[in-house]
């Protein structure tokens, strides 16, 4: 009689390993072209940010949004741009780098770098959420509004030089930032400080392994490693206050390791 043949549990148990040992390999792999497309996809957002300011600024003579009072939550902000902005994005994933898009997960509940401004009603209105931060500093906010600072400091229009080195929106754990070159150092990635002088830690996040994506005012988008923050043009006054940016002996071992 025919006498069927199958395998002999060493056999299976032998290519059970092989299976496991090859997706031990293929997993790291997987993991960091996993990050690099949502990298690529934060990217790709922070153009269309780019195009929706680009937009904005042509129908208010180059001018950007200002200060309002009393928007429908019924606080004050100085530059709500996720809602100004709303007539021209509509979609509110936009809001959201693809690496910290998760409602559910707020920056004030141990997902600083991962979670989100607004996340559970945090002080923000009809369900806004979102992981990118503004430079506060890029506003026409009018000088009975201004609460930090000169009214020399602000970008107010797009009629500036050197436009590719002021940064506009990008990564964050807050909606946005009044940034000093003399700025707080986070004593790690994501630390939450909430009082003034600490706004450039809110961008100094390990989102992209080390770097965050950046909207700048000429509307290109660049990787940006976090230890460049400090060393940016936030506002008019910035270049002259370069010598007040932390050097690389000022960071803590996290930063300078990254």
């Amino acid at each position: 009689m025919y006498k069927r043949k199958g395998f002999t549990l060493i056999e299976l148990l032998v290519v059970i390993a092989i299976i496991a040992l090859l997706m031990s390999m293929l997993m790291p792999a997987l993991t960091m072209t996993r990050k690099m497309t949502r990298a690529s996809m934060c990217m790709s957002n922070l153009k269309q940010w780019g195009a929706f300011f680009s937009m904005y600024t042509d129908d208010y003579g180059g001018k950007f949004m200002g200060g309002r009072i009393n928007p429908p939550s019924g606080a004050w902000w100085v530059s709500i741009w996720w809602y100004v902005m709303e007539p021209y994005y509509r979609d509110r994933s936009l809001l959201c780098c693809p690496m910290a898009n998760d409602y559910q997960k707020s920056t004030f509940e141990g997902y600083e770098n991962f979670g989100t401004w607004g996340a559970k009603g945090n002080w923000f209105p009809d369900g806004f959420y979102g992981s990118y931060g503004i430079n506060e500093w890029v506003n026409d906010t009018p000088t009975d509004l201004l609460l930090y600072g000169s009214p020399v400091k602000f970008w107010r229009s797009t009629n500036v030089k050197g436009q590719g080195y002021i940064p506009l929106l990008g990564d964050g754990q807050w909606d946005e930032g009044w940034c000093e070159a003399s700025d707080w150092i986070p004593s790690y990635p994501g630390e939450i400080e909430t009082i003034a002088g600490t706004d450039v830690g809110q961008f100094a996040l390990i989102r992209h392994d080390g770097y965050i994506n950046m909207l700048f005012m000429d509307y290109s988008v660049k990787k940006l490693h976090i230890r460049k923050l400090w060393g940016l043009r936030w506002h008019r006054l910035s270049h002259m206050e370069a010598d007040e940016a932390p050097t690389e002996y000022d960071f803590p071992d996290w930063l300078r390791k990254l």
